[in-house]
């Protein structure tokens, strides 16, 4: 015979959505409403749903979870702080969930057409769902990624390095 434990309705409400999706973990947030990570995804109060290969990073620090996170593929990077009153296993899988999607990582110095430099991470992720490949460019604070001049050089950039790696 197998005991089932009953989820906490604050688990099972933020992962109504989530139909197909394995519980990982879950954590109680300072206002008492929860974030959870899936096989998926990472879940967080108001229906925010982040596949993990949209996480770009995150980071633990005291009571606080800060993460950046793209909206969208190829979207500005977005940075956000959860405060926990009880992060349960949330930190340390969040952790291994990212890692997981990284297929390669690569900063690049970037040249623009009228000599100023800038950064920018070069990311090849990997989709949990269906494994697939998704390349993106992240770059710098400094550097305006709506600037076609700058996407332009790290797109070159960003060839050159999918063709070094053969990914």
């Amino acid at each position: 015979m197998r005991w089932r434990r009953r989820l906490d309705p604050r688990v099972a409400h933020a992962l109504s959505d989530a139909r197909g999706e394995r519980l990982l973990a879950w954590g109680e947030l300072a206002d008492g409403s929860v974030a959870v990570c899936t096989d998926l995804a990472f879940h967080f109060p108001e229906k925010h749903r982040v596949p993990w290969d949209l996480v770009v990073r995150g980071a633990w620090n005291d009571d606080f979870l800060d993460l950046v996170v793209q909206p969208g593929p190829g979207g500005p990077a977005e940075q956000l702080r959860l405060r926990f009153d009880d992060p349960g296993q949330v930190p340390s899988v969040v952790r291994e969930r990212v890692q997981w999607t990284v297929v390669a990582s690569h900063p690049v110095e970037i040249v623009h057409p009228d000599g100023r430099i800038g950064s920018a991470m070069l990311n090849a992720r990997r989709s949990p769902a269906t494994s697939e490949v998704r390349w993106a460019v992240v770059f710098d604070r400094a550097v305006d990624a709506t600037d076609p001049a700058w996407r332009a050089v790290a797109d070159v950039a960003l060839a050159d390095l999918r063709e070094r790696l053969g990914v």
